[in-house]
């Protein structure tokens, strides 16, 4: 793809980068209390949302919703400007925020809750809108229900195998990892469609992000004793760094320990430094915490690494690498202040709530 085709929004990507919020600034609202957060974001890009939240209702859950509004708006703005074959897979990516309301809607209805409950936890917008969020909470009585609701935006062929299984089962991480392996198939099938430099540079951070969930599923399936075959439907295609062979000796390892030494040395035989970095870092927390959670946070933080590196290493040229890090940039913030908020009204300490941040190593 030409370079003229950024030429007309680059700089707008940069000016948003410019808005994010910085880390020390992300770790001193941990130390803040809730009432004083308000402020603080008012001076920040989730100023206007921040603002619509009446005094009343100023609370964790209200927040949450703003920061999701916001950062819906932001990837849609982006895929607006976008040349036709990247905006399409800006689309696949926006796709993770619409997952995770599907994901909400299962949760609540296994969890029972009422429909005003578990409105305040849902973000509706796009294809799940307020309506259709509603109509679904109201006439669905049934996980079973739901799935079957959802046929219209092709989740319930996505959502089948795993409903079958936690029917037999009871284990409803099966739905999360059948959403997962769905979306990532998405957003790897349209890094494919993608030539030259694009190309290269999408495989490159998508691959890092696709390896990532791989690992956390292997991983957390072993945790659960989960069959290697049932683990197996919920993988994504397996990326440049560690393909089907790779993914399946891991799968094959004896423990979760086992399966995460397999992979680091899989990595060094590849000579990718991020990913070696990356998977010694992993096993370094597992050996230290025993911690499957202190992990996969490790694993955020190496993905949220690799897209600071390469917001310096490509603002300068005008092509995707810097759009796909100030993507993750976005997600990782939005998540961080999820975690400070809710972390704040539960009570939480500060060195606590830090510990569930998700920034650079």
């Amino acid at each position: 793809m030409g370079v003229w085709k950024y030429k007309g929004f680059t700089h707008k990507v940069i000016v948003r980068k410019l808005g994010l919020i910085k880390q020390k600034d992300m770790t001193e609202l941990a130390g803040r209390s809730l009432q004083d957060i308000f402020p603080m974001l008012k001076r920040t890009s989730y100023q206007t949302e921040i603002s619509e939240i009446p005094v009343e209702q100023r609370n964790a859950v209200t927040l949450e919703r703003a920061f999701l509004r916001n950062l819906t708006k932001a990837y849609q703005d982006i895929m607006k400007q976008s040349p036709k074959d990247i905006a399409a897979l800006v689309s696949t990516i926006l796709l993770k925020i619409e997952v995770n309301n599907v994901k909400t809607l299962l949760r609540a209805k296994a969890a029972e809750l009422g429909v005003g409950e578990a409105m305040r936890l849902l973000t509706p917008g796009g294809r799940l809108d307020d309506e259709k969020c509603q109509r679904i909470l109201h006439e669905c009585d049934s996980i079973p229900d739901v799935v079957e609701s959802l046929a219209d935006l092709g989740y319930k062929a996505v959502l089948e195998e795993a409903l079958s299984e936690y029917e037999r089962t009871g284990v409803f991480l099966l739905f999360e990892m059948a959403l997962d392996k769905y979306v990532y198939n998405e957003m790897w099938t349209a890094t494919r469609k993608l030539k030259g430099l694009d190309g290269k540079i999408a495989r490159t951070v998508i691959g890092i992000e696709l390896d990532s969930i791989n690992i956390k599923t292997i991983l957390r399936c072993k945790a659960l004793g989960i069959s290697e075959e049932q683990t197996r439907h919920c993988l994504v295609a397996g990326s440049e760094i560690l393909g089907e062979k790779e993914l399946e000796e891991a799968l094959g390892a004896a423990d979760l320990k086992s399966s995460i030494e397999y992979l680091r040395k899989a990595v060094e035989i590849t000579g990718a430094r991020d990913y070696k970095r990356l998977l010694m870092n992993a096993q370094y927390e597992y050996d230290t915490t025993q911690l499957l959670s202190r992990l996969e946070t490790t694993l955020d933080q190496g993905l949220l690494t690799t897209s600071l590196k390469m917001v310096k290493r490509y603002t300068p040229y005008y092509n995707i690498g810097l759009i796909l890090a100030f993507l993750n940039l976005k997600w990782f913030e939005v998540r961080n202040l999820i975690a400070v908020t809710r972390g704040v009204e539960a009570g939480f300490s500060p060195e606590k709530i830090e510990k569930l941040l998700v920034l650079p190593r």
